[in-house]
């Protein structure tokens, strides 16, 4: 029997449009990363300089992580979701046109606000409708089924990106728009989908809230330095911020060291851009099914740390292989690091969770965000200077070397020491949703 006020159909309704709306912000994702580091090269950028966009993208994403961690709560959801949709299209149309570093660059940093901006106001909103349709909703369905679509998103992107640049019928080289550009301009024509759609379907009832813009921009300083605060105060959360460093650096190292080494052995950009769009997939697909195993590998463990131990060291060391010059082998120690990474996934969540109350638990991840963002640009500037003054299999071979490292961090684990303490009622927090 359905309870007094409860809206089923309505609810039925929001869950699918927070599901697609999900897939669509993640698939033109998918169509760019294969081909992102192949049309940089391609437009006469050395591997230094490619990293230092991507360093650029990672830093201001993290600048902005926390500082917009409360700006869903105040103007709402879908202002959010919409400015996040428009700097994502410019920037994927600037990225296709783009042939200066200036513009580049532009485009960079644009797609790091963007990734900022939208990293959790849609669950919100959905969370938010789900409740106000019923109190009582069960919200595991919804969210395991965006996150499933967002996989899918991803990995489908990823295969298609290859495609387009297969069947373009723009040329290789020599004009503003080449075959690598194409994948750009699909993932512009699908953000403009998914923004027509946000404003059609992200509706939401503001209540009178306490905060105002002019009280979130005064309250980032202490925004920061309660994140900050909070994962140097427990022993848990500094030992997983110091993994992430790591891991941030591990995963930037592979975005940008893999497209290079698939173009050298297939013969330059275009060429690889089908074949390894096919290998990420295959790579996405892999760190979905290690998600899957990561309750089974704590079990075998006999703890989450352990178990994630393990598999970051087995992941370092295939990530040192993807550097082997052998097309094969290279392409099976790729999909094998992301499927140890993917056991991984799963259970530092959970060790985050259990180290953190329900009130700290969107600042705890904003700072794990944070740290894997400050890795990634340290990765895309050493890596990046690396590769271009010794060898693309060193370069490898460091990476590799430095997630093993991580290890460290997960050593005598400590027991979660969570913090209980209510907020002062006197004061003032605009706190995200992110």
């Amino acid at each position: 029997m359905t309870a007094p006020g409860v809206r089923p159909g309505a609810l039925v309704a929001a869950r699918r449009r927070f599901v697609a709306l999900a897939f669509l912000r993640w698939f033109p994702t998918g169509l760019i990363v294969p081909v992102m580091v192949l049309l940089l090269q391609q437009r006469g950028l050395d591997l230094a300089t490619v990293g230092l966009l991507v360093a650029l993208y990672s830093v201001t994403t993290l600048v902005l992580e926390l500082p917009t961690g409360g700006m869903a709560d105040v103007v709402g959801r879908r202002p959010v979701l919409v400015v996040s949709s428009v700097l994502s299209v410019v920037a994927s149309v600037l990225y296709a046109t783009g042939t200066s570093l200036l513009v580049l660059g532009t485009a960079s940093v644009l797609l790091g606000v963007a990734r900022a901006l939208d990293s959790g106001p849609l669950q919100a909103w959905y969370v938010d409708r789900a409740q106000e349709l019923d109190a009582q909703a069960d919200l595991r369905p919804a969210l395991g089924r965006a996150g499933a679509a967002e996989s899918l998103g991803l990995g489908g992107g990823a295969l298609v990106g290859g495609v387009l640049v297969a069947v373009s019928p723009w040329p290789t080289a020599g004009t503003v728009v080449v075959a690598l550009s194409t994948p750009f301009l699909v993932a512009a024509a699908v953000g403009l989908v998914h923004l027509v759609l946000v404003v059609a379907w992200v509706r939401e009832v503001r209540p009178p809230g306490a905060c105002r813009p002019r009280d979130l921009v005064a309250d980032v300083p202490r925004t920061v330095v309660r994140g900050v605060v909070l994962a140097a105060s427990r022993a848990p959360l500094r030992r997983i911020a110091s993994f992430m460093v790591v891991l941030g650096f591990a995963l930037a190292g592979i975005e940008l060291l893999a497209p290079a080494a698939a173009a050298a052995l297939l013969g330059g950009a275009s060429s690889a851009a089908a074949p390894y769009a096919a290998l990420v997939t295959a790579g996405f697909c892999a760190s979905a099914a290690g998600a899957a195993l990561a309750p089974a590998a704590a079990r075998l463990a006999r703890s989450s740390p352990r178990a994630v131990a393990v598999s970051t060291v087995l992941a370092a060391g295939a990530l040192a292989a993807v550097g082997i010059p052998v097309g094969g082998a290279a392409a099976a120690a790729f999909v094998a690091f992301y499927l140890l990474l993917g056991v991984g996934g799963p259970l530092l969540d959970d060790l985050t969770h259990r180290a953190v109350s329900s009130r700290e638990r969107a600042t705890a991840l904003s700072v794990n965000s944070m740290v894997l963002q400050a890795g990634g640009a340290g990765a895309a500037l050493a890596l990046g200077a690396l590769v271009t003054t010794t060898s693309r299999g060193l370069a490898f071979a460091v990476a590799g070397g430095v997630l093993a490292l991580g290890v460290l961090a997960l050593v005598r684990w400590p027991s979660a020491d969570r913090g209980h303490a209510e907020t002062s009622g006197d004061e003032k927090v605009c706190q995200a949703a992110d």
